[in-house]
């Protein structure tokens, strides 16, 4: 969330970027009740001070004096439940708007409606030529016996999948590939040297997230996704991660971290679950968007002054991966309407699927400043002394949609698909996934 002076001093910032996310708040409404709150709580504050003046003279008194002082404070107490009762409903509504305020874009990031609007930044690779007519992913799973979707849904119902053989070994490949890279310096340096970075190349640390969070965690970190959010039925306060992302940052919720600690970088590994509401009909073949999948995670936690830089880095271990796997693909610059209320700064990466004849997005990374870290109280000390919030980036490493891409980009003639040579050796050394006998 906002810092509410800081909305106040930056008035017509806040409201330019709401308009620009095309975000349905009344930010001169959450000004009128900020005024309110604040002079009800005023009033408040001044009360609880002479209560307690009363209570430690009551303490001192004898007597009728101290019978009268008794009744006087009496009176003190009402005038106080009256204002806390004034002040509740006042709280939620300046609450309620505050949390829909969306963090103002980047001035880099392009103004639009919709995913039509955002721009490419850079194209990698080349298209391939087949000289027969390529297939979609889900025809050639179910042709190698590599994907069931038919005992999904007759066992669980649709948008649901059981991987199988090789492509099960490939998407542990994948991981495994993401992990060693992120974690290997050297790579890190080569990146940051490449972009011109003054960023530090500490590697990040692996992670296996909780796929549970508190729905008032989840809330405070702005990745709700309403409807798309899977909630326990028993468990009021407690829902199902639709990314790892969820529980990786407010991993240092209630914490201060010192500044030569950061940057923190962290890459998790979990189950992500998504209602996908909305979205009836659309994707409905294969495993592009399904209620449950796997992904591995970036989240990493940084200075003010190294925040966007970080995110360059990020973007920057995205490509080198999907260069490593040869897929071609163009980066996209996220317009903001078609960015979240969080994201100060998105980048999409967008794979080449052979089998759609199209670009379809893979990769996303996200900038979100300060705003994530606010409601769950997580900072920094910086070298002198002052006290800020610490600043987050996540993105994508892999999950479902790359190998969707391996699949199609790497198909031949014959029907089987070959194996990018960067993942064989964490598939026992196999060059092609062919039909199992």
């Amino acid at each position: 969330m906002l810092d509410p002076k800081f909305i106040r001093d930056n008035l017509n910032l806040v409201k330019e970027g709401a308009r620009k996310k095309h975000a349905n708040v009344d930010i001169d409404r959450f000004v009128e009740l900020d005024d309110k709150r604040k002079e009800v709580q005023n009033e408040l504050d001044n009360k609880r001070a002479e209560q307690n003046i009363a209570t430690k003279n009551i303490s001192l008194a004898e007597g009728n004096q101290r019978d009268k002082m008794i009744f006087e404070v009496s009176d003190l107490k009402v005038a106080i439940q009256k204002l806390e009762q004034d002040l509740k409903p006042i709280l939620e509504e300046w609450n309620s708007i505050l949390m829909n305020i969306p963090n103002p874009p980047s001035p880099k990031m392009p103004e639009g409606k919709s995913d039509e609007d955002n721009v490419t930044i850079r194209t990698w690779g080349e298209i391939p030529k087949f000289d027969f007519e390529p297939k979609t992913h889900e025809v050639l799973g179910k042709e190698l016996d590599i994907i069931d979707i038919e005992k999904a849904i007759e066992v669980t119902g649709s948008r649901f999948y059981y991987l199988k053989g090789d492509l099960v070994l490939m998407q542990f490949a994948l991981t495994m590939f993401a992990f060693e890279t992120l974690t290997n310096e050297e790579i890190l340096k080569k990146i940051i040297k490449e972009k011109g970075l003054n960023l530090s190349s500490k590697p990040f640390i692996p992670m296996l997230p909780p796929v549970m969070i508190k729905n008032t965690v989840q809330s405070s970190i702005h990745r709700v996704f309403g409807e798309q959010t899977y909630k326990i039925k028993d468990e009021e306060n407690l829902n199902l991660v639709a990314s790892a992302e969820h529980t990786m940052a407010p991993y240092h919720m209630n914490e201060v971290l010192n500044e030569d600690e950061l940057p923190k970088r962290y890459i998790g590994y979990s189950t992500a679950f998504r209602k996908e509401a909305g979205t009836y009909g659309k994707d409905m073949k294969g495993f592009f968007r399904c209620h449950q999948f796997d992904k591995s995670e970036m989240e990493s936690f940084t200075t003010a002054e190294t925040g966007e830089s970080e995110q360059e880095m990020i973007v920057g271990l995205q490509e080198y991966m999907m260069q490593q796997l040869e897929i071609p693909y163009r980066v996209q610059q996220i317009c903001t309407g078609d960015t979240g209320k969080p994201d100060y700064q998105q980048y999409d990466i967008e794979c080449w699927l052979p089998g759609q004849g199209k670009y379809r997005e893979t990769h996303t990374s996200d900038y979100m400043t300060d705003f994530q870290t606010r409601g769950i109280k997580s900072f920094y000390k910086t070298k002198n002394g002052e006290k800020k919030l610490l600043h987050t980036n996540d993105a994508t490493a892999f999950a479902g949609r790359p190998m969707i891409a391996i699949m199609e980009n790497y198909q031949t003639k014959n029907g089987e698909i070959v194996i990018p040579e960067v993942l064989r050796k964490y598939m026992g050394g196999k060059s092609v996934i062919k039909k199992q006998k």
